[in-house]
């Protein structure tokens, strides 16, 4: 038994992920995160997000966007899609 396997025993961690996990895909300029977001609703995405906010600078650097995990994959391809074009 491995460090990892004894951690997992330890704290009843399991291998198995809840579909409906939240998943970060992306950390998109400020300006562009809520229509991001918006789009990807609009595409059917389950999408919220927020400030990413930096501790050192005090500020926004950032928006982050997170959606469930059974929707990242196709949902990080459509955010390609939605910064690209």
């Amino acid at each position: 038994m491995g460090f990892r396997d004894a951690m997992q025993r330890w704290f009843g961690a399991s291998d198995e992920v809840d579909p409906d996990d939240p998943t970060e895909i992306g950390v998109v300029p400020i300006a562009t995160g809520p229509i991001a977001v918006e789009r990807l609703r609009d595409a059917g995405f389950h999408a919220v997000g927020h400030d990413a906010f930096n501790i050192v600078s005090s500020v926004s650097t950032g928006y982050r966007i997170v959606v469930p995990q059974h929707q990242s994959e196709a949902a990080v391809v459509k955010l390609e899609e939605i910064l690209r074009g």
